[in-house]
């Protein structure tokens, strides 16, 4: 499976500071134990699905 996904930094007007957080455009077909696994393999605070 692959899926396309962004890192973006939010909180903060600079690159590369702030927190990070993963979204996941197009996750259309993961269930909720597949969703939380890719969460947990960004290991950010937070993940968009």
């Amino acid at each position: 499976m692959n899926y396309r996904y962004f890192i973006c930094d939010v909180f903060t007007p600079r690159p590369f500071s702030g927190n990070q957080l993963a979204v996941l455009p197009e996750a259309e077909g993961l269930n909720k134990v597949q969703m939380q696994q890719i969460a947990r393999e960004f290991n950010f605070s937070e993940t968009a699905f």
